[in-house]
């Protein structure tokens, strides 16, 4: 029995279920903070822009829980693949499936804009994507049947592998059109042929809490701290006065298309300042002896992230390159 579904609820569950076991193992190469690239059903990942578009490439960082996490373009590939699984899955009850494109990361902001020329020619904002690359437009939002195949009411708990129930439904969707559902919808059906296994229970968020937690953590290490004051003085003397770079990010407005001159001239400081203090190599010495220590304590849950991630990526290049 199913009860109508809020509006404002559809979007919760849709990307909910088209995120299941993309997300929590994919390296966005961002801050812990950064959202995370969202799951599409059928529109082609934006892909990351080219050296060549730029002008330069983008600068990126080497962290250890970067090796338990999908990078970017291994992202992009199982993101493909899932389109493809999901969109095959939802054609079955008759649907013609499309949802919002995925946003691929196209540089490392974990420690903010850390590339001259990018900071100079789009201050804070992320960097175009590749013109050559164009994304369908996002769908508008599906009908109770598409949301009861795609979810059959249901949402995934990665770390246990459990079901629940969505809001607005009482029990799991069955049937969708006289035709049976499969547990968890199409989201879930995807995410098994993915992993090539029942059980989607993940150790993704074991990853997650060690990238969040090492990112916390190493602001706080002495190191760390130093070199914060001596960029924090650096900037001073280029007229601004912020305690930490995170700080001076915040201070400008992304909602803006494109960086006026005050953000560029900006970035452009902080870029400079932590180049003249050595920064991002402080910060990433101090972040990486955290991580270690925290992937050696949970060595076997990082391990097995480790293979489940190697495990989908090899079957997802296999199913893209399948023939129609």
């Amino acid at each position: 029995m199913r009860r109508p579904l809020p509006r404002a609820t559809y979007s919760v569950v849709l990307m909910s279920a088209l995120a299941a076991g993309l997300l929590s193992g994919c390296s966005t190469g961002g801050t812990p903070s950064d959202p995370e690239p969202s799951g599409s059903a059928r529109a082609e990942a934006k892909a990351p822009a080219s050296a060549e578009s730029l002008g330069f490439t983008p600068r990126r960082l080497d962290l250890p829980v970067y090796d338990y996490q999908l990078s970017p373009s291994q992202y992009a590939k199982v993101a493909e693949a899932k389109q493809v699984l999901v969109t095959a899955c939802m054609k079955r009850y008759g649907f013609s499936w499309s949802a919002p494109a995925p946003t691929i990361p196209r540089q490392d902001r974990r420690y903010g804009v850390i590339d001259l020329r990018a900071a100079q020619r789009y201050g804070y904002h992320l960097l175009p994507t590749d013109s050559s690359v164009a994304a369908e437009p996002g769908a508008e939002n599906p009908s109770k049947e598409e949301m009861a195949a795609l979810t059959a009411g249901q949402l995934l708990d990665g770390d246990t592998g459990a079901s629940r129930l969505a809001a607005g439904y009482d029990s799991p969707v069955k049937r969708v059109r006289g035709k049976a559902v499969p547990p968890g919808g199409c989201a879930q059906e995807a995410e098994r042929k993915l992993l090539g296994r029942d059980d989607l229970r993940s150790e993704a968020g074991v990853v997650s809490r060690i990238n969040t937690e090492s990112f916390s953590s190493s602001m706080n290490t002495p190191a760390v701290k130093a070199v914060f004051a001596k960029w924090s003085s650096c900037m001073k003397k280029a007229g601004y006065d912020f305690p930490d770079p995170l700080k001076s990010i915040g201070s400008a407005d992304l909602n803006v298309p494109a960086a006026p001159k005050a953000e560029t001239a900006l970035a452009t400081a902080d870029v400079k300042c932590k180049e003249s203090v050595d920064l991002v190599a402080v910060w990433s010495r101090a972040e990486t002896t955290i991580q270690r220590g925290m992937i050696k304590k949970k060595a076997s849950a990082t391990a097995a992230q480790q293979a489940d991630n190697a495990t989908r990526l090899r079957n997802a290049t296999a199913i893209v390159k399948k023939p129609g």
